[in-house]
């Protein structure tokens, strides 16, 4: 799409704001511009009492426009609040345009209970919380309410756990097939799984050194997460040296929460899952994403439903794991009849958590070259999805214990994770609320050192993709620079 832009608003702010109405658009200056190409035009002209943007919407022969002065010092600064007053012309002119206002209204961060989180600490109750997100940031209420009860959740978790503590993550970005929508670093090819012995062992190699400078940073390590892609794809030897890699630097007994990402139920045996607890894993993911078997060929899934009952009574026949389940609202070729029935049938298994997301595709996902239309500004009945799935599970004895939101979901919608009372996913809300650092390792993976106190976070990057990270050991000097960068900056963070 056409974006211009006159005055000081941050670009990339702009094109977040843009997606609300134009999921799935693009920013590219390659892009070729037709008279049918959707534009948007905000013009930022300072005041004396405050910013003023106005905002021309042109789409499908039709425009409108609208504008809004926010007054200056409420924001705290000059930037801030021509971003707030562009996001409120923007979306009065959009609802004007399309006839819908969007349910998160001109919030457009991954982490709104982050916003509520820092409402809590100021001194705000919940009323006050949802009043804020309600009344500067057009949330709609029922919104609102979502996330100011997911805030008070965490908040007694994060002052529980916050302090001293550290999590570590541990990347395994392989996967038996590749979902159509995938949108994670993942790998499914022959050749591409043929890395995986050299990439165990080099993965063993850096969790050697990244759980010494745990050591050295005085934190004391409470969560380990072993997440991909599927690292359930690995065979019991592969799973062993794993396991015991870990072991051989903490104890797992020490941990709050140990988790295995096992996924795909068509990876789940029963000789891996005691593996799992023979070595302290005490969490694990089974996610059969839907239970209607035509969805999940759509999908690219190799599963069918019973495999994914098969998997989750090995889970439970084994004992001791906390089992959590992820479904997605909005799959193509679902509907509420069949999300609902999938969502009554697991509450009815009553795993411990359970994650619903809202379908979202990245520009990289295999489904966009399908023909299929993805990308939708409504989403149908999708938003009746997502409603049901909150309502059922708090009729279930389920709260919901952490949420985050992602660029062209469905209907601009969100992700939510329900736990029963007592066990909740630690981990989760340690990465999304960045309340500690976390220390991370393989491809892909982001080490966030993170201080509170001075409300920096500094985020230092492992190579991508699984070529690109086992090549680094053909230049020992790269892998060095790595570590030395996350150790040099411990005793400025702690």
């Amino acid at each position: 799409m056409k974006l211009v832009i006159n005055g000081d608003l941050n670009r990339s702010y702009a094109q977040t704001l843009c997606l609300i109405f134009f999921p799935g658009a693009k920013f590219s200056e390659k892009e070729e511009i037709t008279p049918d190409t959707p534009a948007v035009t905000f013009l930022v002209t300072p005041q004396a009492e405050g910013a003023t943007v106005s905002v021309r919407v042109e789409c499908s022969g039709k425009s409108t426009s609208a504008s809004h002065t926010e007054p200056y010092g409420h924001w705290g600064s000059v930037q801030k609040t021509n971003r707030i007053a562009a996001g409120i012309a923007l979306l009065d002119a959009g609802t004007r345009m399309f006839g819908s206002a969007p349910a998160w209204g001109i919030l457009t961060g991954v982490r709104p209970a982050k916003l509520a989180l820092q409402a809590l600490e100021a001194g705000k109750d919940r009323d006050g919380v949802i009043a804020e997100l309600t009344d500067e940031y057009f949330v709609l209420p029922k919104k609102a309410a979502l996330v100011a009860d997911i805030a008070e959740n965490e908040a007694g978790l994060i002052e529980r756990y916050g302090n001293g503590t550290c999590s570590m993550y541990i990347s395994v970005p392989f996967c038996p097939t590749r979902c159509a929508y995938c949108s994670f670093v993942s790998y499914s090819t022959k050749r591409l799984l043929s890395l995986i012995p050299d990439y165990i062992e080099r993965l063993c190699r850096d969790m050697d050194r990244m759980f010494q400078l745990i050591r050295q940073s005085g934190q004391k390590l409470i969560a380990v997460y072993i997440g991909g892609g599927t690292p359930s794809i690995l065979d019991c030897a592969q799973l062993e040296r794993l396991f015991s890699c870990v072991e051989s630097h903490v104890d797992p007994a020490s941990l709050l929460e140990y988790t295995l990402e096992a996924g795909r139920p068509d990876t789940i045996t029963r000789e891996k899952l005691r593996l799992a607890r023979r070595h302290g894993v005490t969490r694990i993911s089974i996610n059969p994403q839907t239970l209607d078997d035509e969805v999940l060929r759509a999908i690219g899934r190799r599963h069918t439903a019973d495999d994914f009952y098969r998997a989750y009574r090995m889970a439970q026949d084994e004992g001791g794991f906390r089992i959590n389940t992820d479904l997605i609202a909005g799959l193509p070729g679902d509907h509420f009849d069949s999300f609902s029935r999938t969502m009554d049938a697991i509450m009815t298994l009553r795993p411990e958590n359970v994650t619903v997301h809202t379908f979202c595709v990245k520009k990289s996902a295999d489904i966009l070259n399908s023909g299929a239309r993805i990308y939708s500004r409504t989403g149908g009945d999708t938003g009746k999805c997502v409603d049901y799935s909150q309502l059922a599970a708090r009729m279930n004895g389920y709260a919901p214990y952490y949420i985050y939101r992602q660029k062209n979901s469905i209907g601009n919608l969100e992700n939510v994770g329900f736990a029963r009372p007592g066990t909740e996913g630690l981990y989760n809300i340690f990465i999304m609320e960045e309340i500690h650092s976390v220390f991370a390792v393989g491809a892909g993976a982001v080490t966030k050192l993170v201080d509170r106190k001075n409300n920096h976070i500094e985020r230092i990057f492992m190579p991508k993709y699984p070529y690109e990270y086992l090549s680094m050991e053909q230049t020992p000097g790269q892998i060095d620079a790595f570590f030395e960068k996350i150790g040099n900056g411990l005793p400025q963070m702690f």
